[in-house]
């Protein structure tokens, strides 16, 4: 027998290499705490690991091989089957892009299970050879989120009758309709309104969050001159501003700038912007709120020179119920579901709202809103 010369020894020692990397691969996939699964360029399932198994109630042999559109059906929230072309994973191939989403897989007992997932391709050379999908079962959270929504919901509601009412007593006695206040009297019943104003407008805030989370904010779009709503607005907050001592400047690139929005919806969300730029600005400060317009967007910036928002907290920044630590938010206040309403607003209108900053120096928020309608805007 010859013994193996060093060509014959140097493919051994590869072939052993390959071999050694592919079960530290196996046993690193194996490992993942989440489902997990790839597919080949085909879209057949090529590995699948046992925590995706178990969310999904198969067995390997029944989606090793197998197209895995056909064999896991995808819905969305409403029951409806999304279609193979728009399934994140199919996205992830064909844009070469990861991709994150929430969805409901049909399992295989016909049960349907929620799931929050992560795609990215498998690229040799910018070419898509494949995708892996990594998901969780989210069922729980859901359950908690739709829990806590009806909570808020129905305490708001129930909160709001009472606190009305003691607003009306209150504005009853202050006009002195219930006999003679003195001086110290009229002092502590305007604390008394002050805060029973404030609480109204939390309980407000909470059912907007509500019913925004809920799907129950309905759009009613017409075409709307942004720069004039935002002149109602200023006019309307102007003696907030004087206050404060801060000089507020509107420029506009042209005279007007029509865009098909929900004025109040969109009001609302501006009131709360500019809002949070004059509250987190020190006095005899400036902020600048300017206009501008393409062929399709309608765009609002407002820029402040407040105290700006750190790098790490911006992530945070729309999130409800989240406040973030500086030097004035324990002197403001506030719920911390402004902003998440907002954005929720400018997600509706199919719009991007984002965002510049620099600690100490100032907050440049950016609005686009689409000028025309889409034709899945007919579908809310």
């Amino acid at each position: 027998m010859h013994s193996p010369n060093k060509s014959q020894q140097s493919l051994f020692a590869n072939l052993l290499l390959l071999e050694k990397e592919q079960a530290e691969s196996e046993a690193l996939f194996l490992s993942i705490g989440d489902g997990a699964l790839v597919t080949d360029s085909k879209g057949r399932v090529a590995r699948i690991n046992k925590p995706a198994l178990d969310i999904l109630g198969y067995k390997a042999k029944d989606l090793i091989g197998r197209w895995y559109p056909a064999t896991v059906v995808a819905e969305d929230k409403a029951g409806t089957v999304i279609p193979y072309l728009e399934r994140p994973i199919t996205q992830a191939f064909l844009t070469g892009k990861p991709v994150s989403a929430r969805i409901y897989y049909r399992k295989k007992d016909g049960t349907r299970v929620a799931v929050s997932l992560n795609v990215s391709p498998i690229l040799l050379d910018d070419v898509p050879l494949g995708a892996i999908e990594v998901f969780r079962d989210i069922s729980q959270e859901i359950k908690l989120e739709k829990a806590k929504d009806e909570f808020i919901s129905l305490a708001s509601h129930q909160l709001r009758t009472p606190a009305t009412g003691v607003k009306q007593y209150l504005g009853i006695v202050l006009q002195g309709f219930a006999g003679d206040v003195t001086d110290t009297q009229r002092d502590m019943l305007t604390k008394a309104y002050e805060s029973n104003e404030r609480q109204l407008r939390i309980i407000s805030d909470l059912l907007k969050v509500a019913q925004v989370d809920a799907g129950k904010v309905a759009l009613r779009r017409t075409k709307v001159d942004v720069n004039t709503l935002i002149e109602d607005i200023l006019k309307e907050q102007q003696s907030v501003f004087a206050g404060r001592h801060q000089q507020i400047v509107f420029e506009r690139s042209h005279p007007e700038l029509l865009a098909y929005i929900d004025r109040d919806t969109i009001r609302m969300m501006l009131e709360n912007i500019i809002d949070n730029a004059s509250k987190y600005s020190p006095h005899h400060t400036v902020i600048i709120i300017s206009t501008d317009g393409s062929a399709d967007d309608a765009c609002i910036t407002v820029a402040d020179q407040g105290v700006g928002i750190r790098r790490e907290d911006r992530s945070k920044l729309f999130e409800k119920f989240s406040r973030l630590e500086n030097s004035m938010s324990l002197k403001v206040g506030g719920t911390g579901i402004g902003l998440y309403w907002a954005k929720k607003i400018v997600d509706l209108h199919r719009g991007t709202i984002t965002l510049a900053s620099k600690v100490n120096k100032g907050t440049r928020f950016t609005i686009r809103l689409p000028k025309e309608l889409d034709i899945n805007d007919f579908r809310e």
